[in-house]
């Protein structure tokens, strides 16, 4: 096993030639700095061996078993819990061990996550979008155990595949009871759904819902699991098609956070109308959008439109209507789809920092803007993630700097895109900037820890740098974490082609 480990760390160095240099030109590596040689194809294997049973969930520490056939299976101390973020650290997993999965020194992620995953049970009802997500554990961890895969076991495979027939459910039942029906936004699904108007997050259309909810869909449309289910295609699309024209800013070629419908009934959007950072759709000023363009939520979007198209084409592969290496496909939803993918991607790539190669955590500004604790008008006393009287400045974020590599370097993958040199640009730029530590100690550095709109939490860009739920963390949270492996592994197969 060690012998096999080594071989493929010397092999993975070769990617070298094949992605030139990194960093800028003539720059000399410090301690904390990542150097040449330390970025190589296999950087996604250093950080599961590294962050695998501790990475941080907020501020709490969770991991997954890692079942090492050598030293036996390694426990976290504390087991992760159904929750959308270890949703998307177990897929970031379990990408890196599909693309690696004939290799053996890979099987123990997957051992690992399979002992986690016969433990859980997918949600069946509607309600939170995040919490539906995590149901994609169950796509990585079927592939495995599937007849003809690598872990083919039967009574696993059924237990996977009934768990995601469960998350089909949820999102049938979360299409029934939390689909808005009124002002210009029918038949899109609300992020945190309430049958009140009155309450928090009624009608609103959040960037990050894209990936929770469709995307998993589409994913399981392809699989089969939503046989029986009233889903299908167009649910898929409606929720592109109903809150793109509303989230995208033409001239700034960015998206806002959030949309927002029925102000007037909602006490929390009337809150944040009141505060003076909503403002009216050009396209439609009966829908309110939020103010600012949310660097994570942009990631989560663009991921969400590239998964969704790969997962069009592989139906089609499924189906015998196409197969890998012919021109794409065109077709009004999917041709609709990759038109919104290609305004975006150019429009994050115009953004992308020229001396880092990331992203800020405020998508329209650089370091200048800044908010200062008890000086700015942000309308709430909870804006208080930094000491009374403090100053946060807008940074370069690390989980938004990852979403965005991963979608730049899939999308351009799959043929969709093409901005290949500007992922590879912002993974060697991750690595340099936010990576820190050797063997067991490597850390992920710079991560918001959350951010949403809600009566107190009103979306100016003060909120976003100085909000009380939206700390830096600096210990490997795990939404950057699952987005690092995303990236790593995209940037592995680029290197590699």
């Amino acid at each position: 096993m060690k012998r096999l480990y080594i071989i493929f760390i010397a092999a993975a160095g070769l990617c070298l030639a094949a992605c030139g240099k990194f960093g800028r030109t003539g720059q000399k590596p410090d301690s904390d700095v990542r150097n040449d040689r330390e970025m190589v194809a296999g950087y996604s294997a250093k950080m599961i061996n590294a962050r695998m049973t501790a990475w941080h969930n907020k501020d709490a520490e969770v991991g997954f078993p890692n079942a090492n056939s050598t030293n036996g299976v390694t426990n976290p101390a504390v087991p992760a819990s159904w929750d959308y973020v270890p949703g998307v650290v177990a897929k970031g997993i379990l990408d890196v061990w599909k693309y690696y999965q004939d290799s053996a020194w890979a099987d123990a992620w997957y051992e690992g996550l399979c002992a986690w995953g016969l433990q859980q049970t997918a949600t069946d009802k509607g309600g939170i979008l995040d919490d539906l997500n995590c149901t994609k554990v169950f796509l990585g961890l079927y592939e495995g155990a599937k007849p003809g895969g690598r872990f083919e076991n039967e009574a696993h495979a059924a237990y996977f595949m009934e768990q995601l027939r469960r998350g089909a459910r949820g999102l049938e039942d979360h299409k029934n009871r939390y689909t808005i029906t009124s002002g210009g936004a029918e038949g899109g699904w609300m992020h945190k759904a309430t049958d009140d108007p009155s309450k928090s997050y009624y009608g609103q259309m959040w960037c990050d819902g894209a990936y929770m909810g469709p995307a998993l869909l589409a994913q399981l449309l392809v699989c089969g699991a939503t046989e029986g289910t009233s889903l299908g295609w167009n649910d898929v699309y409606d929720q592109f098609e109903v809150s793109w024209p509303y989230l995208w800013d033409e001239e700034n070629r960015l998206p806002y956070h959030v949309l927002f419908t029925d102000v007037h009934l909602n006490n929390n959007a009337r809150a944040i109308a009141e505060s003076g950072h909503l403002y009216p759709c050009a396209y439609n000023p009966t829908i309110y959008h939020s103010e600012e363009y949310w660097g994570r939520a942009a990631g989560w979007y663009i991921l969400a439109l590239v998964d969704v198209l790969e997962a069009y084409l592989n139906g089609l592969v499924v189906s015998g209507e196409w197969k890998k290496g012919d021109p794409l496909p065109s077709a009004q939803h999917f041709d609709e789809m990759r038109d919104m993918l290609t305004q975006l991607a150019d429009g994050l790539v115009a953004r992308q920092d020229k001396e880092t190669g990331c992203w800020y955590q405020l998508l329209a500004y650089g370091p200048e803007k800044c908010a200062t604790q008890g000086i700015d008008d942000t309308g709430s006393e909870k804006y208080t993630n930094v000491e009374e009287g403090g100053t946060q400045c807008n940074y370069l974020e690390s989980s938004a700097s990852c979403l965005i590599t991963a979608a730049l370097l899939k999308g351009s993958r799959l043929g969709l895109i093409n901005h290949t040199e500007a992922g590879k640009r912002g993974f060697e730029g991750i690595v340099k900037q936010f990576v820190r530590g050797e063997g067991a100690d490597l850390t992920i550095l710079a991560s918001c820890q959350s951010a949403g709109l809600s009566k107190d939490r009103n979306g100016s860009a003060a909120y976003y740098l100085i909000g009380k739920d939206v700390p830096i963390q600096n210990n490997t949270e795990g939404k950057v974490l699952g987005a690092f492996l995303m990236a790593a592994v995209e940037y592995e197969r680029a290197c590699q082609r």
